[in-house]
C-alpha cells in the first residue's frame, strides 16, 4: 500500500520537494561571449559628418594606452578625397616608420587585431572592433581581403617613386584605421561596457 506523504518524515518530504538544477552550468559561471561578427565590408565615407563617433574615440584610446605612441587625430573636415576621418570613424596612431620600436609597436597590434581567437575564429579581435581596414609604412590590411597584406600607393603618389613621396602619404608617420560604420558607433562586441555611459 503506498504511503501517504503525511507518513514521512518531515526531512525525506523536503527532499523530495526540492527541485535540484536542470543543467550542469553554474550559476557564477560568466556568460558566453557573443558570436563573432563577419568581416567588415567596404563602406566609404558618403556624408560629411566629421564628429569623432563613440567607437572611434574608446578604440584610439585602446591603442596608445596598450602599445605606446601618440594619438594621430580622428575628425578632418569634408570636401577633397574620401576618408572614413570625414564621418569620425577612422583615426591616425602616431608611430615613425624609421624607429624600430614603433615598427615593433604596429607588429604588435597587428598581431593582436588578426589572430585567430580561442574558438578558431580568424582576426577575431578586428573583428569584433569593426576594423575595415588598416594603412601603415606603404602596405595595406583590408578586412574585405581578409587582412592579407597589400602594396598601398596614395593617388597623390601615382606616377613617381615612393622616395619621392611624403611620409605622410606612404604611411610611414602614422598607422591609419578605418572602422566599419558599427565599429565607429561602437555597436560591435568589443565595445560592451567599454563606452562611456550616454549623458
Amino acid at each position: 500500500m503506498r504511503r501517504s506523504l503525511s507518513l514521512l518524515p518531515l526531512a525525506v518530504v523536503s527532499a523530495l520537494l526540492v527541485v535540484g538544477p536542470t543543467t550542469s552550468a553554474r550559476a557564477d559561471e560568466p556568460d558566453p561571449p557573443p558570436p563573432v561578427e563577419a568581416y567588415a565590408k567596404y563602406d566609404p565615407q558618403s556624408t560629411c559628418s566629421p564628429k569623432a563617433k563613440p567607437g572611434t574615440v574608446v578604440a584610439l584610446d585602446y591603442v596608445v594606452a596598450t602599445y605606446g605612441g601618440a594619438k594621430g587625430g580622428i575628425s578632418r573636415p569634408c570636401g577633397g578625397s574620401v576618408s572614413e576621418h570625414k564621418e569620425g570613424r577612422a583615426f591616425d596612431w602616431t608611430l615613425d616608420a624609421a624607429k624600430e620600436a614603433d615598427r615593433i609597436r604596429a607588429a604588435k597590434l597587428r598581431k593582436a587585431l588578426f589572430a585567430e581567437g580561442p574558438d578558431g575564429d580568424a582576426a577575431e579581435l578586428a573583428r569584433r572592433m569593426g576594423v575595415m581596414y588598416i594603412i601603415w609604412n606603404d602596405k595595406m590590411y583590408a578586412s574585405y581581403r581578409q587582412f592579407a597584406p597589400t602594396p598601398y600607393v596614395s593617388s597623390a603618389c601615382k606616377g613617381k617613386p615612393l622616395s619621392k613621396c611624403s611620409k605622410t602619404l606612404r604611411h610611414r608617420d602614422h598607422l591609419h584605421v578605418s572602422l566599419s560604420r558599427a565599429g565607429g558607433a561602437g555597436t560591435t562586441s568589443w565595445y560592451a561596457g567599454r563606452l562611456p555611459a550616454p549623458k
